[in-house]
């Protein structure tokens, strides 16, 4: 019990921290945390939240020590400020490194009222 106790705190603490410093929010019905490889996947029901990027997902893998997101989905929701307005779309990978997103596999946006259809796209988010 003092151990399932602790690592509930644990877990509060490591995501309060996390959500407070990125300036991002996770919500998932699975967790799991791998501090040996720096490494937190978020399974089943996947939805992240931040000032330009949202988006739903079935799986997002979050490598803490780089800041890189990894998310697949069939197909994952997303919606992004491009710089100058909101765009909606879905694709089945999103990736978040090096301040690009990117969208590959089936990607479909909506943006200006096109619809623009790709198998990859990247887009340099402003900080």
């Amino acid at each position: 019990m003092f151990y399932k106790f602790n690592l509930f705190f644990l877990l509060l603490f490591s995501l309060n921290g996390l959500i407070e410093a990125q300036e991002y929010s996770i919500t998932s019905d699975k967790i799991e945390i791998n501090t040996d490889i720096d490494r937190i996947i978020y399974e089943d029901n996947v939805s992240f939240e931040s000032e330009n990027v949202t988006f739903k997902a079935d799986k997002l893998i979050v490598i803490e020590s780089t800041d890189e997101f990894y998310a697949t989905g069939n197909p994952i929701k997303i919606s992004f400020f491009d710089g100058y307005e909101y765009i909606e779309g879905e694709a089945a990978k999103v990736e978040i490194k090096n301040d690009d997103l990117i969208l590959s596999e089936s990607v479909s946006i909506i943006k200006s009222g096109n619809k623009i259809k790709s198998e990859s796209l990247v887009i340099k988010l402003k900080r």
